[in-house]
This record gives structure tokens, C-alpha cells and sequence, in this order.
């Protein structure tokens, strides 16, 4: 089970770029911090070493926290609030010394949550460091320190904006499937486990549902993989106008399709996918003629990992295929 759940973290970390941040940060700041806090206190330096424990405390519990629920948002905001006041109270207690932590502080504050959130710690950290005379030699060694350390922000702001900005293009090409434009099947294992964090945290109701084009082969081997291609590219378009916006819709591979529903429990599921059902009945068509569809659904329930979720919607769709494809069937109702 160990090597199991070894595996687990790794493929959440690849997945997940902001956890991957927190959790390098968190790491780092244990490893660079705790000895510091240690020597403080062998040294008789309690209020420092103190400041210095709470510090990684209050970082790794951010850690913890974002592991658990899944939420990164919240920890990266609360880590730069650590940064920032741990590196106030530094300046505070170290005086000229501190200094030095500021710019590691005004750096990492970028990476650990929104340009716009660290852009106001940094300002207000920046504000209380000039503030504070007795940390500076002299008045050339305080302008000279805000002058590279607003450098440092302007430059550090823009490094994020062009990171953030190539890492959001690379991550909508791996995560797009190009004939449709929708997600394809990276991107739905990551929103299903972000549902199910999202379901364990505060108990928002999730709906799945595989759909699955009837005799699509005999399309393509009749009339060619262009016509199959505007059928499939007919059908998302098809759904995305029946749809909410809160909804996703992802192809996990040929004519195979996911649909995930927030905030629906297991009867508006049943209206949505029957609405959805007719609607590919009266709309949906080929040079063939008519193309229709087999979708099955299921409600995320307490307990369901992500590959659980998705086979009992598959095992429903899969029952539709064997009563005759054609129709919609929920799991769990007779």
C-alpha cells in the first residue's frame, strides 16, 4: 500500500502544478527554516526561534491542507500572509540583516498564489520595511534597498505573467482534444478528483454520465472519417447549447463522451440526460441519416474515488448498448 500511495502523490504532483509549488515551497521552507528556528533556541534567542517554529507550523499545516481538500487557493493565500509577516517581524528583530529575506520573500510571494494578491503583500511588506529607519546604515542604504527590491517585485511580476500565461497555453493543448475543442481524458481525471474533493469538503452534490454514439464504426467505414468527424464535432456542439456552463464535457477517446453536473442529484440528473437523449434523437444526423446515442449516469456518492465513479457510469451506459442502445439509463434506478 505504501508504494501505492507513493505513486499517487507523484501523479497528483505532475497533475497538479500549484500543489506541486506548495508543496517544493512548504518543503524548502521546513529544510531552510527549522534549523534556524533550533539554533535560536540553543542560543537563548526564544522570541526569534519562536517566530521562526510558527512559521513552518503555519507553512506546513498550509501544505497539509491543500493535500487534504485539494483547494491550493487558500493555501498559497495563507503562505504568503506567513511570508510576508514572518519577514516583517525579521526586519523588526534582525534589523539590517533581515533585509536579506525580503527579496526571497517578494519573489516566492508570485509563485505561491495570484499576481494581484502578491502584488498587494509585497507592496505592504515593502512599505513596512522603509518604514522601519533602524534597519538601514544609512539613507543611500535605504533607498538603495527599496529601489532593488521594487525592481525585484516589477521584474518578478512580469517573470509570473509570461510563466503563467505559456504554462495556461501548454496546459489548454495537453488538455484539449483538438477535433471538438473539449476536454479530453487528462483533464476530466483531474476535475473528477478536484468534484469528489469538492464533495468531501462541503457535500455538493456531482452527477456523471457516459454517452456513447450508436454504430458510430459503421459510419466511419461506410462514408469515411470525415463524416464521422462532423458528426462527433456536431454532437459537442450540439451539447454545449443544451447544457450549463457549469457543466464539463469531455471525450474520453472516439465516440465516447463524459458529461460532469454540479449540483445535481440523481432525479435532475435523470431529466437533463432524457432531455439531452431526445434532443440527439430529433437534431443529431449524418449522410447516413439519423444518429442517436447510449448514455448511462450515476451520482458521485461518500466514499467513490474518481476510476469508481466513472465505471458505474460506463457500466450504465453499457447497459443501455445491451438493452438495445437508444436510451438512458441510471444507475441504480430499475
Amino acid at each position: 500500500s505504501m508504494p501505492i500511495c507513493r505513486v499517487h502523490m507523484l501523479e497528483r504532483l505532475k497533475r497538479d502544478f500549484q500543489l506541486a509549488v506548495l508543496t517544493l515551497f512548504g518543503v524548502s521552507a521546513v529544510v531552510g527554516i527549522l534549523p534556524f528556528a533550533v539554533y535560536r533556541f540553543a542560543t537563548g534567542a526564544f522570541w526569534v526561534g519562536l517566530a521562526d517554529a510558527v512559521i513552518v507550523v503555519a507553512i506546513s499545516t498550509a501544505v497539509l491542507h491543500a493535500w487534504i481538500t485539494g483547494d491550493t487557493r487558500k493555501g498559497g493565500v495563507f503562505m504568503v500572509i506567513c511570508n510576508t509577516i514572518g519577514s516583517m517581524l525579521i526586519t523588526l528583530l534582525f534589523g539590517h540583516h533581515g533585509l536579506f529575506w525580503v527579496f526571497v520573500v517578494v519573489v516566492t510571494n508570485f509563485f505561491l498564489t495570484s499576481r494581484r494578491v502578491a502584488l498587494i503583500a509585497n507592496t505592504v511588506l515593502l512599505l513596512t520595511v522603509w518604514s522601519h529607519a533602524e534597519s538601514y546604515i544609512s539613507l543611500h542604504d535605504r533607498v538603495s534597498f527599496m529601489v532593488t527590491s521594487t525592481l525585484v517585485t516589477i521584474y518578478t511580476y512580469i517573470f509570473a505573467y509570461v510563466t503563467a500565461t505559456q504554462r495556461e497555453r501548454m496546459e489548454s493543448l495537453a488538455s484539449q482534444d483538438p477535433l471538438t475543442g473539449c476536454a479530453n481524458r487528462r483533464a476530466m481525471e483531474i476535475e473528477l478528483e478536484r468534484s469528489i474533493a469538492m464533495h468531501r469538503r462541503d457535500r455538493t452534490a456531482f452527477s456523471l454520465a457516459v454517452l456513447d454514439l450508436d454504430h458510430f464504426k459503421s459510419i466511419n467505414d461506410r462514408y469515411g472519417h470525415e463524416a464521422g468527424d462532423q458528426v462527433l464535432v456536431d454532437f459537442v456542439e450540439l451539447l454545449r447549447q443544451r447544457t450549463r456552463k457549469s457543466d464539463q464535457l469531455f471525450r474520453m477517446g472516439g465516440e465516447e463522451f463524459v458529461l460532469l453536473m454540479r449540483d445535481t442529484h440523481c432525479a435532475q440528473m435523470d431529466v437533463v440526460l432524457s432531455k439531452l437523449h431526445r434532443a440527439v434523437q430529433e437534431s443529431l444526423g449524418g449522410i447516413g441519416g439519423p444518429v442517436t446515442v447510449s448514455i448511462g449516469g450515476t451520482q458521485l456518492r461518500s466514499g467513490d474515488g474518481w476510476a469508481d465513479w466513472l465505471s458505474r457510469a460506463d457500466a450504465a451506459m453499457y447497459r443501455a448498448k445491451n438493452e438495445g442502445r437508444d436510451r438512458v439509463v441510471i444507475d441504480g434506478k430499475d
